[in-house]
């Protein structure tokens, strides 16, 4: 049966990294980046965070993009800043829809950390002070402990362990 890997967490915690492994693991698969789907709006666009009309949207159109991957047999791989009350209503869209597992990973990484790391990106990728307001409303958004995978320590040496940590560990299924 197809899964469905949600990998979330804020701006710096290794996302995009991670999820761009994991999916070159998987035999059949595909990447939805939520910011990409996001970024589709060109009119009228407001960042996700001052319009839930534009993040509900974000989250329909990635839900539509997943249950047509999966409908090939195709896992696939979310990178996207998720929530625990996204991922609710998420899983409802797409399991009404199609067969399927879903795992959801919620990297987080001390804030220090966070900090550098946002620092050591290109000038454009910087997210500044809301990659620490993204982990706080994480710490506040009640996230169940089994979901939260730390990165503080790891390095990019060391994915392939995170990789195979995500897809063998069951406690990250929904």
């Amino acid at each position: 049966m197809p899964t469905i890997y949600i990998i979330s967490g804020p701006a710096g915690a290794g996302k995009s990294t991670l999820s761009k492994k994991l999916v070159s693991s998987l035999p059949k698969s595909a990447r939805i980046e939520g910011d990409t789907v996001n970024h589709m709006v060109a009119g009228g666009y407001l960042p996700p965070w001052k319009s839930p009309a534009l993040l509900e949207l974000t989250w329909r159109n990635i839900a539509d993009l997943t249950v047509n991957f999966i409908g090939q047999r195709m896992d696939v791989v979310i990178d996207y800043v998720a929530f625990p009350d996204e991922v609710k209503r998420f899983k409802k869209q797409v399991e009404n829809r199609v067969q399927c597992r879903i795992k959801y990973v919620v990297l987080q990484v001390d804030r220090d950390e966070l900090i550098r790391r946002d620092e050591s990106r290109p000038e454009e990728y910087r997210m500044g002070p809301r990659s620490v307001e993204l982990l706080e409303q994480f710490n506040r958004s009640g996230v169940k402990d089994c979901f939260v995978l730390n990165t503080t320590t790891f390095h990019l040496g060391e994915l392939e362990k995170l990789e195979e940590i995500i897809r063998r560990e069951e406690r990250f299924f929904l």
